[in-house]
């Protein structure tokens, strides 16, 4: 037996209707146990996740498309190369496609109309950039969130922008890919250009390197996950425990966030509440720091060229520390700078004692420099 199942590009050709045709280019299961990894290598692929109930990792991957001509539609399909294999304990899945047939999806609206929604999106977005955010209200943009943010202002105003007559002059690929994997099993990831999409709690550990990619999950639950990102998107209801690095992820969204390391360079951070021993070292981003939980314990920040906004800090029950040089507090209408860069030693920019007789949440340790502090 070969040691990898190659797809059959054209082993089912279904053809929907007489401009709808579908493409069966992967369908395989494999028998896994608690011992098993999942180690996946992606190249332009889009990929939903969901749990697996009869110990099994199921791969159903499909194209259809809309308005091809045949001879143009087998010559991008060559442009598509998938295979899975497993060996032992590890089940392997390689997947690497041209940019013609990957997780690109035209937005079916005209260059005009586009222009006029990405203008009306810049408004907006200026409009709801630095307002006080719940922690539902965060993980309910997580969860109907498409991966960037003018990507879901598209979705959710298309009525508003679409041309039924142009949308129907436009050839498209609908593309589906799901896999099926049960709760226990250990992922491994490698992708570039690609969108993962988990719909269910992650138990097991998680180790993901990736470019230019999208990732969104429910919860990420283990305290051995390990994550690199670079350039992208990262959206999670609620992580618990793990290290992740991020660099130029735009934006990262966090639901909750607790007893995790986050290592964050030129990205923008979101977090709709801190939870216990949360450590995030930064360069040059923009944090939203929303809320913090009744016991978070302690959180520490240290930042280099960074814009830091807090907020309920008066309301709020916690001690505070921000020391810093060169660094700008805005706060109350009022901003201050502290310290010129060419000191050495470390300046008391704010302190908050620990309100008497009443609960107390944890303490805050902040380290800025060359950087700025907005108290919300």
């Amino acid at each position: 037996m070969k040691p990898y199942i190659y797809s059959i590009l054209f082993l089912f050709s279904v053809t929907i209707s007489f401009s709808q045709t579908k493409e069966i280019i992967l369908k395989k299961s494999f028998k896994v146990d608690e011992n098993t990894i999942l180690n996946l290598d992606l190249d332009n692929v889009a990929i939903v996740f969901e749990e697996s109930f009869d110990d099994k990792i199921h791969f159903d991957y499909s194209m259809t498309f809309i308005r091809y001509p045949k001879h143009r539609k087998e010559n991008l399909l060559k442009g598509v190369h998938v295979k899975s294999a497993k060996k032992g304990n590890i089940v392997n899945l390689d997947v690497k496609n041209s940019m013609y047939v990957g997780m690109s999806k035209s937005p079916l609206i005209s260059m005009d109309s586009l222009k006029v929604a990405i203008t009306n999106f810049m408004k907006y977005h200026k409009k709801k950039s630095g307002l006080y955010k719940t922690k539902d209200s965060l993980i309910n943009e997580i969860k109907y969130s498409l991966g960037g943010e003018l990507d879901s202002y598209l979705f959710n105003n298309k009525g508003k922008y679409a041309n039924d007559a142009f949308i129907k002059k436009q050839k498209d690929i609908d593309k589906s890919f799901i896999i099926k994997v049960p709760k226990y099993i250990t992922i491994k990831i490698k992708a570039l250009h690609s969108s993962l999409n988990f719909n269910y709690d992650v138990k097991k550990t998680i180790t993901a390197n990736t470019f230019r990619g999208k990732l969104k999950f429910k919860k990420l639950l283990s305290k051995d996950n390990k994550f690199q990102l670079i350039n992208g998107f990262f959206q999670v209801e609620e992580i618990q425990g793990g290290n992740y690095l991020l660099k130029g992820v735009h934006p990262a969204k966090i639901g909750s966030i607790s007893k995790s390391k986050i290592d964050l360079e030129t990205s923008t951070l979101k977090i709709g509440e801190i939870g216990e021993n949360v450590t995030i070292n930064d360069f040059s981003s923009k944090l939203y720091l929303y809320n913090f939980n009744k016991n978070f314990t302690k959180f520490n920040l240290t930042g280099d060229y960074s814009e830091l906004n807090l907020y309920k800090v008066r309301e709020t029950n916690f001690s505070m520390d921000v020391s810093g040089l060169n660094t700008i507090l805005n706060m109350e209408g009022t901003k201050t700078s502290f310290g010129a860069s060419t000191e050495k030693e470390l300046i008391k920019i704010l302190q908050k004692k620990r309100k008497e007789n009443e609960p107390f949440l944890g303490n805050i340790e902040v380290v800025l420099r060359n950087g700025i502090l907005n108290i919300k």
